[in-house]
Parts: structure tokens; sequence; C-alpha cells
């Protein structure tokens, strides 16, 4: 019985790494809202012990962040970049390897929740969890990006687990963790499945101070030694992030959604059309208790002006489980009428439109990033030994370019902010990477020239008269400018 078991898990292990994989290498760049985990692992793999390099003193962002994610995400990979060194491979690659391994960390956790969903809900939920989870865009996409929510999720689907299992020391100990160190907010979750269990007295006050206590103090005190060591002055990180985005609801700055944005919109798009078959896995009386703190942690935290889908991705695998067992009811009865089976062909039918649907997602995604196919067409177009000086503009920051894709070391690369078009010091650049801007360009126009465009996603349009009827629109959205005095020579070092 254990040996099919691991027969008909491999191939659903092998299903995640793949579809992870395949979203990372179609959208192998970030966004700004990664950039601080991501150029964090960088520094910390390259600079090592060279602290005054560190990007976060130039740019340290709104919020102070945690360096225990990227610390742990360094240590992980740092032998395949070790590797990829002796190799003499390009930097970008060593991206690749590090978002590579957080991807890991998620299917790991995601592997390991779906155990426990076995041993609760046997071979068929766990299955169709699995293809669930692989189907949608969301999660699967989130899952290599050097956020702080996805370095949150393994440690909370791993907590998840536990409290499903009654292991209530490490459940505590891992929630502890997490709300500590990485996202305070979810305080609110694990908070509500703490309390479901002091309530119906699985859990003693004794037993939860006894667990408690150890795990908020040590994590505490790791993330203000390691953090005030980084940072160069005293400092809890997540502790100013929830005292910016909570008490003072500074958060609102980056724009607000109404209070109901997640339950029709966020997990509906998460989710796609295995939405659908949650309301029959209620059916089940365990999912009901299972989705309790799952439904209560949206609701409290759509309290929050501030809203983005990723907030609330530790919600969609426990979502999906319960769209799972929905799924299973009507393949277990397969046999009973034609009724079921029709059923069972719209189970299959949805995940079918759901990879439909993250084919487009991702294809958009693809070109969602001219920043980062800026700077490499710029690596392209040049020659290494050359004497470039290029300046990287904010919306060419924002949408790609990072530190691991700065590869020539005779090449200077600036992401200066207070630089613009009509600036004096424009001309000591011999490259700029900028937004594609009409007026920029032409007030440029008697010191730099355009040596190429980019073109990234503009928007998407729906048409019967063409099959498929999707049509993805593409516009020129950066622009690569040289120097018009400048001269291909090599750099003296």
């Amino acid at each position: 019985m254990a040996e099919k078991k691991s027969v008909l898990g491999l191939p659903l292990l092998l299903l995640f790494i793949f579809i992870s994989s395949l979203h990372l290498f179609i959208c192998p760049f970030t966004k700004v809202e990664e950039s601080f985990n991501l150029q964090a692992t960088h520094d910390i793999l390259y600079h090592r012990l060279d602290f005054d390099k560190y990007d976060h003193h130039e740019f340290p962002g709104v919020v102070p962040r945690t360096f225990l994610g990227p610390l742990f995400l360094s240590m992980l990979c740092s032998p395949f970049v070790s590797l990829s060194s002796l190799l003499e491979a390009p930097k970008f690659y060593t991206q690749l390897i590090v978002r590579a391994s957080l991807g890991f960390c998620v299917i790991g956790a995601l592997w390991h929740m779906q155990r426990e969903v076995r041993r609760q809900f046997g071979s068929t939920v766990a299955g169709l969890f699995c293809l669930t989870c692989a189907s949608q865009f969301h999660l699967m996409f989130y899952s290599t990006r050097t956020l702080p929510n996805v370095f949150a999720l393994p440690i909370v689907l791993v907590a998840f687990t536990s409290w499903m299992a009654q292991k209530h020391g490490w459940f505590i100990s891992l929630s502890a963790l997490v709300i500590i160190v990485i996202r305070s907010e979810l305080c609110i979750l694990l908070g509500l499945m703490l309390l479901m269990a002091l309530l119906s007295r699985r859990l003693g006050l004794l037993q939860l101070v006894y667990y408690a206590a150890p795990a908020g103090l040590l994590s505490l005190a790791l993330t203000v030694a390691v953090d005030t060591f980084f940072w160069r002055k005293l400092l809890w990180p997540e502790g100013q992030v929830l005292w910016y985005n909570t008490i003072l609801n500074k958060s609102s700055n980056w724009g607000t959604s109404p209070f109901l944005w997640y339950f029709y919109s966020a997990v509906p798009r998460a989710l796609g059309c295995s939405l659908l078959f949650v309301p029959l896995g209620l059916l089940d009386r365990r999912m009901r208790l299972l989705l309790l703190p799952t439904v209560g942690f949206i609701l409290i935290y759509s309290l929050l002006p501030h809203k983005e889908l990723r907030f609330i991705i530790y919600t969609f695998p426990v979502l999906n489980l319960a769209a799972a067992r929905g799924c299973s009811f009507i393949l277990c009865n397969y046999q009973k009428s034609w009724m079921y089976k029709l059923g069972s062909a719209v189970v299959v039918g949805q995940l079918l439109i759901n990879s439909l649907y993250t084919s487009v997602c991702l294809y958009v995604s693809h070109h969602n990033y001219p920043g980062g196919r800026g700077i490499q067409e710029l690596h392209r177009l040049l020659p290494a030994t050359a004497g470039v000086f290029v300046h990287i503009d904010t919306f060419a920051a924002e949408t790609g370019v990072s530190r691991f894709l700065e590869q020539n070391k005779n090449w200077r690369y600036d992401k200066r902010e207070d630089i613009s078009a009509t600036s004096p010091e424009i001309q000591v650049y011999s490259h700029l990477l900028m937004e594609a801007n009409i007026t920029k360009i032409q007030q440029l126009r008697n010191t730099h020239r355009p040596l190429a465009y980019i073109e990234g996603f503009n928007n998407i349009a729906f048409s019967t008269a063409h099959f498929p009827p999707v049509r993805v629109h593409l516009g020129m959205k950066a622009v690569l400018m040289e120097s018009k005095t400048w001269e291909a020579t090599p750099r003296e070092t």
C-alpha cells in the first residue's frame, strides 16, 4: 500500500515542480515589490562581509524588512551559486537559482500539506488538491517570487498542517516565528486557528503558554539581533511594518479597494473555476471547520483599505482543499448516474479551463517586465569590454532590473532617482534605460539617441471574429538611449 501511494504521489510532486519551474523560466524577472529580499540575497551572496556595498543602505524602502529570509535563502542556494560561479555563468542564472530555491520551499510545504490531506481525506482528495493547485496561475506564479508573503507561505502551510494534525507544539512555534519575524497580520489567521483549538479544548492554556512563551521570545530576539546588525540601528522590522500599515494606516497611500474586494475579485481570480466546487466541499463538516479561520481572516483583513491579492495567498491552498473535497464527491459517485458522469466531465473541464486561463496570464506576464528585457538587450547589443555607464530610471528598476542583472564588471550601473531628462548630469551617462515616454525622449534629443525599443504588455482585446478570441496587444514600454558622443572603446581598469 505504501508503495502504491509512492507511485501515485511521485508524478504529482513532479507536476508541482514542473509547473513552478515553468512559471519561473517564462517570467524570470521581478517587480519592485520583490526587490528588497532579492537585492538582500544578492548582497549576502556576493558582497558578504562588505556591508557598505549593500543595496538597502541606498534604497531602504518605505519600511525596513527582515534579513532573516534572505539569509536563509542565501544559505539554501549557496552551494549551487558557488558551482555557478566556478562555471563562470552570468549572475542572471544565480537569480533563477535563488528564486527556484524559494519555489522548492513552497512546493515542499504544499507537498507536506497534501500528505496530511491524504491521511485525513484519502488519496482522491489529495490528488485533486494537487491538480487544483497546479492548474491555477497565481499560486504557482507567486511560488518563486521573493515577496515577504511568499517567504511566509511555506511556514504558514506547515503550521496549518500541524494544526490539522493537532500537533500543537509545532503549530504554535511556527506561528510565533512567522508572525513576529515575517508577516504580523498573520496573527489574525493563525490566531483564529489557535482560538478554535482552545475552544474545542484540544489545547489547554498552560500548554499554550508552555509553547508560545519561549517561541515568541526566541523569534523576537532572533529578528532584533540580526536586523539590528544589518540595519545598523535597534530595530524590530515587523513591529515597524505593523505600526506603519495598521496603526498609521499609511498603506492606503498605495491605493484602496472596497471592503468586499477580496471576495468578488481576488479569490475568484486566484481559484478560477475551482471556486464553484468550494460550496460542495462544505457538505463535509470537517471542511467547514478548516475554512472557518480562513474566511474569518479574509473578512477581518478586509477592514484594511489597501488590498492586494498576494496578501491573502495563504488562504488559497485551504480553499483549494475544500474545492478538491467537493470534486471528490462527484468523482467517487461516477458510476451511480448520468448526472454524476456529467459532473465528472465538469470537474475535468474546470481544471482544463484553469490551465487555459493560466496560459493566457503567463503569456501576459512574460511581456510585463520591460526593464529586465531592456537591460538584457543592452548586454546583447554592446561588448562587455566597452566603457558603458548606464542610468536605470525608476520605471526600469520597478519592471525587472535587479543587481543580478548587472553582469559586466567593466560597466557602471546607476539607479539614482534624482536624475531627470533635463538634468545636466544626464550627459555623463553613455546609455539610459528608461520608460518610452515621448516627451522625455524629445528632451534628450540633443544628447542621446534611441538605440532600441522594448515591447511590453499593453492590453487584452476580445473579439469573436478571431480564433482564439483573445488578443494580447503589446506596445513600446521602455527605450535604450545612447549618447551621441559615446564610442565603444574599452574602459581602462
